[in-house]
Order: C-alpha cells, then structure tokens, then sequence
C-alpha cells in the first residue's frame, strides 16, 4: 500500500505539535491559511524506523508541516485538515465567566497512516463547542448532523417569534 495522498482529495489542516504525547485537535490559534494551489509532496522521518516517509498533502492542505519536516515524526501524528469557517458566541462558563467560544465549525481530516482505515480517507470533525469535537463522520454522518442542525435552527425561530410577541404584547401593557 502505497503511503501517498491521492492527489485529488479534499484539502486538510493540522494542529501546532504540543509538548503533549498526545496530538490535539486543531484550533483557530494554532492554524495558518495557505493560498490555494496543488498538493504539495513533501518528507519526514519516521521516528519508529528512521526511514524517509514521503506524504503528498491534499489539495488546499492548510499546515505547513514545517514541524514534522524538522524532526522525527511518528506517522500516526501526520495528518492534513481543511480549513474551517469558525464562528465565536459569547458564551457563559462557570456560572458567570462568559467567554467567547469557538462553536459550530466543520472541516475535513485525513490521517494517511493511522491504525483506523475509515481515518485514511477524508471525513469531516464537527466542532460543536471549543474543543469538544464529532470525529470521523462520513458523508451520511455529516448529513445527519446538518438535518438535526436544521431541525433544531427551526426549534430557535419558534422561540424566536414567541420571544417576539411576549415582548411585543409587554410594550403594550406598558
């Protein structure tokens, strides 16, 4: 099996590498955008072999991969995101520390040597608030997601119109 990117995916991101063993999820802070061109091909060296590995980037892939370039990477830690449009609400944590989160925002993700096939081919991560993501969802999964999105945005124009007429009729009675 070949360890390249077929050239005609979908494009992907990656997150700044932490001091953590454990690779997080990418977040607005930690992406840079790219100008849209072709896949880049590039290398790094596996850190379990020591051998050259060689990826081909999806098309659109916003990181740079300087970081796995640079130094010893181990393959399940290369993967490649698209861009993701983020949208931030103020938003109250801890009963009255209100903050503005990051909420609702998609991408597409592929990991071209994780352990998990479904991680080898595109899929989408839904981040439904800061950092608490849906991972791995295929076409079907992702329409899911929007159907029940638009069933509940339908739920908020309800509240909406009666928040609407209860405030309508107090202006009334004032």
């Amino acid at each position: 099996m070949s360890s390249t990117v077929p050239a005609d995916l979908p494009r992907m991101f990656r997150p700044e590498p932490k001091l953590s063993a454990v690779p997080t999820q990418p977040t607005a802070k930690t992406r840079e955008t790219l100008p849209a061109q072709a896949p880049r091909t590039w290398s790094f060296i596996d850190s379990t072999t020591g051998k050259r590995q060689e990826v081909t980037c999806l098309q659109g892939c916003t990181d740079r991969h300087d970081s796995e370039r640079e130094t010893p990477t181990h393959p399940y830690d290369v993967w490649c995101c698209t861009k993701s449009e983020d949208v931030y609400l103020p938003i109250v944590r801890g009963g009255e520390d209100v903050q503005e989160l990051r909420i609702l925002s998609a991408f597409i993700r592929q990991e071209p040597f994780s352990r998990n096939m479904h991680e080898r081919v595109p899929h989408a991560q839904v981040e439904i608030v800061d950092d608490n993501f849906m991972e791995g969802l295929d076409p079907d999964g992702l329409a899911s997601v929007i159907l029940t999105l638009e069933a509940q945005l339908a739920g908020f124009r309800k509240v909406h119109a009666q928040l609407t007429a209860l405030r309508e009729q107090g202006r009334v009675q004032l």
